[in-house]
């Protein structure tokens, strides 16, 4: 919630560093690092990465104001750490901006009983508040996640629209895939297989998966006109290398190609794209799926050379690759078809929804931090390493099931975006909701340990009817604290290497 920063003195290390020029500098480079990851990544990451910003302002605001209307004094409130880029003074509180973009914060005086304050000031101070300002001003920055989030609900439900579960469009084609081959176009509304009723996309695969491979009598809507397109399934493997990645393969009339890459990924990273031809693996040739597991098991290498428009790319997945069963694919993604509600339907279905989610982020916190299960999570890189015949624990995990870093948030916030807003409004309820829960632990640093600690002082005073302030020593409180800020900086760092070597794709 509110850290002790040093003053603006101390923040430099002289006055050259201070400088004008220094500033601007730091400005310019944090200007230009956020150009070259919309240019290298797209403008969704860059909406992201402002939803996200104006999200960790808003839980400081939620502090800031909770603060001032208790009376308390507020010294500071900067976003982002290190060394500041600018700040002005309005009354007793200095607002600004700081070099490393990674928070923001308030500064509340106070805040314990080892911090010193002026005597002066010692009746403004967070420790000597009443119970319910200190509760207040611990819970503000949740609250305002909460607040957020249902406003985001309500407008998707009123305004946006939200996904009909059962309707749904082609919104892309695999190039190479059968879907491909067949002529599918996005737009299309597939209506039955084989004379099959297809309802939600979850069906349609279900349906496409049991068929295995052949061919299928599609009947489609395009432009409102019936037609029937007769589909002939492709085969798909996916080839799993040792050092987190997999690459996906079709099988088709003119050999086997790449299927869907990951962004970010080693594949996209080399330059090749879908529907690229595969020449060799491990300096075999391929032209069939029983080629790839054949060149695979040969335990020579995973280094795949793909054949693009600017000549043969390698990709090297590790030291040994497993491929896994042949699978019927069709090659077709989804187009959600949205629907919205009457405004006072809207906000039923999103106070109903917002409780669900808020249960759902409840147990999964409590979930991974199961010992048993956080063990896990941190032993998974070293997995990794051990594994070369089979998914790590982390690629049996699809990214929604494990936690994932702010790379990762962003990342997949950003896949989403692409999509369309619908999924960019639905990511950041549900990051809103997560955080608002996780932010409420009852454990320092997080606010929810102020509050912890605010309800400990308040049953001291009620069990011993003290009519004076009872004020926790919380210096007994500081080897649990590094441990707890320890434990999450690991788990951190493994969340940005799994976001990072397994990926996070939607």
């Amino acid at each position: 919630m509110s850290v002790d920063e040093r003053s603006a003195e101390e923040s430099d290390v002289d006055g050259i560093v201070g400088s004008p020029w220094t500033r601007a500098l730091r400005l310019g480079v944090l200007g230009a690092l956020l150009v070259l990851l919309g240019v290298t990544r797209g403008l969704p990451i860059l909406i992201v990465i402002l939803a996200i910003v104006v999200m960790v302002i808003l839980h400081e605001v939620g502090h800031y104001v909770a603060a001032r209307r208790a009376g308390m004094k507020v010294t500071e409130f900067f976003v982002g750490f290190g060394p500041r880029i600018f700040s002005f003074q309005r009354g007793e509180t200095e607002f600004g901006l700081k070099a490393i973009p990674a928070g923001a914060y308030v500064r509340i005086i106070g805040m314990n009983n080892l911090e010193e304050v002026d005597p002066a000031d010692e009746s403004r101070t967070y420790r000597q508040a009443p119970f319910r300002s200190r509760a207040g001003v611990a819970v503000a920055g949740s609250a305002m996640h909460f607040a957020l989030a249902l406003v985001l609900l309500v407008v998707q439900f009123a305004l946006i629209g939200r996904a009909d579960p059962e309707r749904w469009t082609v919104g892309a084609v695999t190039p190479g895939s059968a879907a491909a081959a067949a002529g599918l176009q996005p737009g299309d509304s597939i209506e039955r297989i084989n004379g099959q009723p297809v309802g939600s996309f979850l069906d349609f695969r279900e349906v496409v998966a049991g068929s295995e491979s052949g061919r299928l009598e599609v009947d489609i809507l395009r432009d409102g006109q019936p037609q029937v397109v007769p589909v002939e399934l492709s085969r798909r493997v996916k080839v799993i290398g040792t050092v987190g990645e997999d690459l996906d393969l079709l099988e088709t009339p003119t050999g086997v190609v790449v299927g869907a890459t990951r962004s970010g990924g080693l594949v996209e990273n080399s330059g090749a794209v879908e529907g690229d031809p595969v020449r060799t693996i491990n300096g075999q040739q391929v032209n069939s799926l029983e080629d790839v597991a054949g060149a695979a098991a040969s335990g020579l290498g995973g280094v795949v050379v793909i054949g693009t428009d600017g000549g043969e790319r390698r990709v090297d997945l590790g030291s040994a690759v497993s491929v896994t069963p042949p699978g019927a694919f069709f090659g077709v993604g989804q187009e959600a078809v949205l629907i919205t509600e009457a405004p006072h339907v809207a906000v039923g279905t999103a106070v109903s929804e917002f409780g669900r989610t808020v249960g759902a982020s409840v147990v999964g916190v409590g979930q991974f931090l199961w010992p048993a299960n956080l063990i896990d999570f941190l032993a998974t890189p070293a997995q990794s390493s051990d594994r070369a015949d089979a998914p790590t624990s982390a690629e049996q995990t699809a990214p929604d099931t494990r936690p994932i870093s702010i790379v990762g948030a962003v990342l997949y916030g950003s896949d989403l975006t692409s999509e369309n807003l619908s999924n960019l409004v639905g990511f950041l309820i549900v990051l809103n909701i997560f955080i608002g829960v996780f932010n409420l632990l009852p454990l320092l640093p997080f606010d929810g340990g102020h509050l912890a600690i605010a309800c400990y002082e308040k049953a001291q005073e009620l069990r011993h009817r003290r009519e004076q302030r009872y004020i926790a020593d919380v210096s007994r409180l500081l080897p649990l604290t590094y441990g707890v800020v320890m434990v999450f900086v690991v788990i951190g760092f493994v969340a940005i290497y799994l976001d990072l070597t397994r990926g996070v794709s939607a």
